[in-house]
């Protein structure tokens, strides 16, 4: 039986997009059937796994878009497969699905709006996809990335209790063991490391805040940022001397950091942090990163609204001990046999 996910933009270009790209590659070398349905494909994948795409929605704002993406994925999806009996798997707000990968937080009304949210056409297009997303006449499971996630969509729609559901957290590469136990040269300077896009959700400023106070109180310091885009951020943080901007970048220099900061005000999941202790960084992370599901060691954890200076005392009982063991909680091929021997067997799938 083949399956069918379903994901806009099929290639490593983000947390979800990743998600996919190594979940369906550890299918096809399992020996299942994958088919993907796309928009657009952003790097070349195994010839094994079939592409389909739709034509790429130009409609504005973003809600309309999404609304004519899943009506093509629909009609796609019934039109090439007809007659057969597969099963969909949706990483989007899909409407044809059996099981779907919950990657964020349920949509929230806009603030300020409070009850006059029931009459904003972007919420209500939201909430209804998301709704039929979760709660569709064919979803048989729905797979949260991590208990934080689960918890929000039991609070927001109760209902769900009725259908299977099962954390199913995003990995890390395998080959990251392989990584010899290392001890990083003694600095003078403490280099800081923060990696993430949306900076105002994952915390930049409270990052920028924990750096310029370690320096005050525990020595030098320097700010690596990767991600963030410079232009969106204000002229008196892009002027300070000790915070280099990186930008996007495919891969990153581990050993060159002491500590990853990733003081997010909400974050899923927080892949960033999986793969820094899959190197041996120590991680100075909030309550409100999902992977705090994993357990980690050589990581504190703070609540998102902590002094500053508790931040930083954190942080020097962290870098106290400079030898550094990889550590990897669970790998993408973990959660391919997830799929392969506890998810795929308890679903039925759809003849078209």
């Amino acid at each position: 039986m083949p399956v069918i996910h379903i994901v806009r933009r099929f290639g490593r270009v983000g947390g979800m997009e990743s998600y996919v790209w190594h979940l369906v590659h550890g299918l096809v070398d399992q020996n299942i059937q994958v088919a993907v349905v796309c928009e657009q494909v952003c790097e070349s994948p195994e010839a094994s796994i079939r592409i389909v795409q739709v034509e790429a929605s130009s409609v504005r704002p973003r809600w309309k878009s999404m609304m004519t993406f899943r009506a093509l994925v629909d009609q796609k999806i019934r039109d090439i497969f007809c007659g057969q009996t597969v099963l969909v798997h949706s990483h989007e707000r899909s409407v044809c699905h059996q099981v779907t990968t919950f990657h964020g937080p349920p949509i929230e009304p806009p603030r300020g709006l409070g009850w006059l949210s029931r009459f904003n056409k972007r919420f209500i297009a939201w909430r209804q996809m998301e709704l039929n997303e979760l709660l569709g006449p064919t979803v048989q499971m729905i797979l949260p990335v991590s208990s934080q996630v689960q918890e929000q969509l039991i609070n927001r729609y109760p209902e769900i209790k009725g259908k299977k559901m099962l954390l199913a957290w995003p990995g890390v590469s395998q080959a990251s063991r392989s990584s010899s136990l290392f001890i990083r040269k003694p600095s003078t300077c403490v280099n800081f490391l923060f990696v993430g896009k949306e900076w105002k959700r994952k915390g930049f400023d409270i990052a920028v805040d924990v750096v310029d106070e370690f320096q005050r109180s525990y020595g030098t310091a320097s700010l690596t940022v990767f991600g963030v885009d410079q232009t969106d951020l204000p002229r008196s943080t892009r002027a300070l001397e000790w915070i280099s901007f990186q930008g996007w970048s495919s891969s990153i220099p581990w050993s060159d950091f002491d500590v990853l900061l990733h003081p997010a005000r909400k974050e899923p999941f927080g892949m960033v942090v999986a793969e820094a202790r899959s190197h041996g960084i120590p991680v100075a992370m909030s309550s409100q990163v999902g992977v705090a599901d994993l357990k980690f060691s050589a990581t504190e954890i703070l609540d998102v609204s902590a002094p500053v200076a508790d931040w930083c005392e954190a942080i020097a009982e962290l870098i106290q001990n400079n030898v550094r063991e990889p550590e990897i909680k669970w790998s993408w091929g973990d959660l391919v046999v997830q799929h392969v021997e506890m998810i795929y067997p308890q679903l039925k799938g759809i003849t078209l």
